[in-house]
């Protein structure tokens, strides 16, 4: 394609750890017309425990780093969204001038434990998913169950790089100067929604709080909200 013209916009989603593209199906499929869209895999996603075990942080972020590149190569504007880890990636992309746009939900760069967290994964292990927050935690998974134990071996060393990657990316968020919006959920299992404090002093920065919605689980109202934030993002690129 000719340096001379490059296409109105691109949206690129990056999904969390052990998770899938699947999850912004709500978004992508209600996106307008002529917006090209790119919704990574990573790698070690969408296979079994072994295969995670035997993927890496480094190449996560160099998937991140070769699909961001392409598309500022041939879009005028880069927006990405981002879930959960992949908004270490998303922050990473726009501080070094690949992305024009962030549209993130649930960063998880200050973290706390809350009992649903273990309680949801072994609903879903016993069959019992019977409630829309497990029933959307069973969707955004990425890997399927597993249940040799032996396959899961590398799991541990994938936490400890994503813990490493949320201080790293905790250090760099004052950096931006993209158009930000943030979307945190009141009842995130892992994520604090004090985690605000990361991006208030962000200068432009826009911050949703989901009071009712979970790191997986979104109400409808918060569904559309996100949908109309971006959408009026791409409307305004495209002109």
């Amino acid at each position: 394609m000719p340096s001379s013209h490059k296409d109105k916009c691109a949206i690129l989603f990056v999904h969390g750890i052990v998770g899938n593209s699947d999850f912004f199906d709500f978004l992508v499929d209600a996106l307008p017309r002529g917006v090209h869209t790119v919704a990574l895999t990573l790698s070690g996603h969408g296979g079994n425990a072994l295969d995670f075990s035997k993927a890496s942080m480094a190449q996560w972020i160099a998937q991140v780093d070769g699909a961001a590149k392409d598309l500022k190569a041939k879009h005028e504007k880069v927006i990405i969204v981002a879930h959960s880890m992949g908004t270490l990636f998303a922050i990473n992309q726009a501080v070094a001038g690949r992305a024009d746009a962030l549209f993130l939900l649930n960063p998880p760069l200050k973290l706390r434990l809350m009992r649903r967290l273990f309680t949801t994964p072994a609903k879903i292990m016993l069959g019992r998913v019977d409630d829309p927050v497990t029933e959307a935690a069973k969707a955004a998974y990425g890997i399927a169950i597993d249940r040799n134990l032996l396959h899961y071996y590398g799991w541990p060393a994938r936490y400890i790089e994503l813990f490493r990657e949320i201080i790293r990316t905790r250090k760099i968020v004052g950096r931006l100067r993209c158009k930000l919006h943030v979307f945190i959920s009141g009842r995130d299992e892992m994520i604090a929604p004090s985690v605000a404090s990361y991006f208030t002093a962000v200068p432009g920065s826009h911050i949703t709080l989901m009071p009712r919605s979970g790191h997986y689980y979104y109400t409808a109202t918060d569904r559309a909200a996100i949908l109309q934030s971006l959408t009026t993002f791409i409307e305004e690129a495209m002109q």
